[in-house]
């Protein structure tokens, strides 16, 4: 038996540290599509989810309003811009609470009634919805939380000091249950035996 040699060792280390990182790729990308589809399948209820749905209509209507207005007299102005504000600062409010209980890392308190209007609820909101759709997908993906395991028992298995045959024949059973395909040629094995 001949132990594995440290030319060896260091190929067959980044050899699994490449193929660990292209099926870390693959399944970043699958949570991505997954999380995005389900986000998009999520959006038009999210803001009902949140408990402000009627509220965003309603904030709609009345920037709306406030928009259709802002040239008459400035008493309607600052009568619609007044209901514009108290709506907009209940979702604020409602959503900057939901922010840390759901630990969101958004800022819903920079509200600008003369500015802003549904929309900048809406944007943070599709932007947090794809998040949670994101960590839900995560939490559910068996693999996404397998790869690191597999990647340490493939390092365990490098570093054993077996020789070159039954360390790549460990290998390639390890990182063929994290559906990893490691193909070394015969040749190389045979020329490790001589």
């Amino acid at each position: 038996m001949k132990p594995i040699r440290s030319n060896e060792l260091e190929f067959f280390k980044e050899l699994v540290k490449d193929k660990f990182y292209d099926k870390e790729e693959a399944v970043r990308s699958e949570i991505h599509f997954e999380a995005d589809k389900l986000a998009e399948k999520k959006k038009p209820t999210f803001p009902k989810e949140c408990g402000v749905d009627k509220q965003l209509k309603l904030l709609d209507k009345v920037n709306q309003e406030y928009l259709e207005f802002i040239r008459t007299k400035s008493i309607v102005e600052d009568k619609l811009l007044d209901k514009v504000r108290g709506i907009g600062e209940e979702i604020s409010s409602k959503l900057s609470r939901l922010n840390k209980t759901r630990d969101w890392g958004e800022k819903f308190e920079d509200f600008n009634p003369k500015e802003d209007g549904a929309e900048f609820f809406l944007d943070k909101l599709d932007e947090v919805c794809f998040k949670e759709a994101e960590k839900h997908i995560k939490k559910g993906h068996k693999l996404y939380h397998a790869l690191k395991e597999k990647r340490d028992n493939c390092k365990v298995i490098i570093h054993t000091g077996s020789d070159i045959n039954s360390t790549v024949r460990t290998l390639q059973k390890e990182m063929s249950s994290a559906d990893i395909r490691l193909s070394i040629p015969d040749q190389l094995l045979q020329i490790a035996v001589n």
